[in-house]
């Protein structure tokens, strides 16, 4: 791994921006919130919201999401990363839809960088900024993404009395080991209860840490589509093995003993493992939304379960992480969700356009059933 870094000093030049999808400018009026100042999180505009943040893995870090540059130095292209890259006309973000309504917008990430991991530990404090994702990255490993996100918050002035959006998306690499696409429901069982204790757990450090938070609990699309993408795919690939240096999916890589290939029943074990694993998502989030009145934790079901819609959304480095198109579609997609409510999963789609808030639109919250935690928050 350490001849990856060598050229860390040099990388720079590489940072010059690409065209990577012909998207229509957002147009929305930049119309304020009718309230200057919410009351609670149920009253939460995207005018009245001045810090994104984020924690994930190389989905998040927008790891090639524009493919290759150079063959001997993949990059994280967090600037254009769905959840909190500062993004642009051809490249939407959340930040970037949330900026056009609150210009002292903090905590984007601002530049692509080296592959940053929980071996190599992060690199790049200041274009990272509150993108604490990491490429390899467990649900684990998420209390000290969580602690990052703590030493980079004294970077922002009165950090603990603005409105923050945090966006949550775990669990791809839970479900690469094997244990996934198991045989016994059992093994897979275990796993599924592991993954949910663990956000558990960090869902509760949230809530002790940060005040007037409003949180993105992101179900996982399916991974074993991506799978199905790449067999459906006509012509040679653009993705060699050798390019697939980090560590992917062996559910969808490898055939289990006794098999010479991956075969539809061992995806479709993985696809049931994704869906309980959405499951809990989505029970937490309800036990720990608005367990207090500034904070909510909301799953969107835009993507549960749905697939890779085809070869355009996978990177063409490694045909496995989401490409340019994805983030950019994931984005709107989010976005569209926190204003519209909650909607049954549907197919993901490249044509989506974001939605015009009003002034009395508010980020939906769910309803308000508090008390099921107690979730005092903790100053630090």
């Amino acid at each position: 791994m350490a001849a990856r870094f060598q050229l860390y000093l040099v990388f720079w030049v590489l940072h010059a921006s690409c065209n990577i999808l012909a998207a229509a400018r957002f147009v929305c009026p930049a119309i304020a919130p009718a309230k200057a100042e919410p009351a609670d999180v149920t009253e939460l505009h995207p005018g009245h919201v001045s810090v994104v943040m984020a924690m994930g893995d190389s989905i998040t870090a927008a790891f090639a999401s524009r493919g290759p540059l150079r063959e001997d130095l993949p990059l994280e292209f967090r600037k254009d990363s769905w959840s909190i890259g500062k993004g642009s006309d051809d490249a939407m973000t959340l930040p970037y839809l949330i900026r056009h309504f609150n210009e002292s917008l903090a905590g984007f990430a601002s530049a692509n960088t080296v592959p940053q991991t929980p071996t190599t530990g992060y690199l790049e404090y200041n274009g990272d900024f509150m993108d604490a994702a990491l490429s390899s990255a467990r649900v684990a490993d998420l209390p000290r993404e969580l602690d990052h996100l703590t030493v980079q918050s004294s970077r922002i002035t009165d950090f603990q009395h603005r409105w923050k959006v945090l966006t949550i998306l775990i669990g791809a690499n839970d479900l690469a080991d094997s244990d996934a696409c198991s045989t016994d429901p059992g093994v897979r069982e275990r796993l599924t209860e592991k993954f949910a204790a663990d956000l558990d757990a960090t869902l509760e450090l949230t809530a002790a840490r940060f005040t007037r938070l409003f949180v993105n609990l992101v179900p996982l699309f399916s991974i074993a589509s991506v799978r199905r993408a790449i067999q459906n795919h006509t012509g040679i690939l653009p993705c060699t093995s050798e390019a697939r240096w980090l560590d992917e999916c062996d559910c969808i890589d490898r055939p289990q003993a006794g098999s010479k290939n991956v075969t539809e029943s061992q995806l479709s074990r993985l696809d049931v493992t994704t869906a309980f694993f959405n499951k809990e998502i989505s029970r937490l989030a309800v036990k720990w939304n608005h367990v207090r009145p500034d904070f909510a934790v909301v799953a969107p079901g835009m993507w549960a379960n749905q697939p890779v819609p085809n070869f355009d959304f996978l990177s063409k480095l490694d045909c496995f992480h989401p490409s340019s198109v994805a983030h950019n579609t994931m984005a709107i997609t989010l976005w569209n969700s926190m204003l519209q409510g909650p909607r049954l999963p549907a197919p993901i789609n490249a044509t989506v356009v974001p939605v015009c808030p009003k002034a009395s639109s508010v980020f939906y919250s769910g309803p308000v059933t508090r008390g099921v935690v107690d979730a005092t928050p903790v100053v630090i």
